[in-house]
């Protein structure tokens, strides 16, 4: 069931614990794990459109979980990174929750057409499973996050 989609989930992507105060700080201090990992060149210019993105309109889908996503001439490779922040915060979401869960995606800008939607969608409709939403609110272990997450349909 593997698939490349699944590849962009690894255990150096997966945070647990993020210290953040703030949606803007979330993004930065995950955009550097990008940078370091070596799919962001310039963690900065990506956090940038990230926020440019959040301006449009709130990533924070509800239920405690937001999917902020950028398209990046510093994005090396799309990837994703999953984070859990050590206390909710203020996202500015659909239903008013505060945000716990972040899937921050990173995405070149060749690439906007195709991996961009597709990890979209993967995720959504991952999302949409309550079982799923319980298993990695649940899990704090990369590796069984790594596991659950390759049960995400892929198209």
């Amino acid at each position: 069931m593997s698939s490349e989609s699944n590849n962009f989930i690894t255990e150096k992507n997966i945070v647990i614990g993020l210290d953040a105060s703030s949606k803007e700080d979330a993004i930065a201090k995950l955009a550097q794990v990008m940078e370091e990992n070596g799919t962001v060149s310039n963690a900065e210019a990506f956090q940038q459109d990230v926020l440019y993105r959040e301006s449009l309109t709130t990533t924070g889908i509800g239920n405690g979980i937001a999917i902020p996503h950028g398209k990046s001439d510093s994005v090396t490779a799309a990837s994703l990174v999953f984070a859990k922040t050590v206390k909710p915060i203020e996202w500015q979401s659909l239903d008013g929750s505060q945000v716990s869960i972040i899937f921050l995606m990173a995405v070149r800008h060749r690439d906007e057409g195709k991996e961009h939607l597709k990890m979209l969608a993967n995720i959504s409709g991952s999302l949409m499973d309550d079982n799923f939403v319980k298993q990695i609110k649940k899990e704090n272990d990369p590796k069984k996050l790594v596991e659950i997450f390759k049960t995400i349909k892929t198209n």
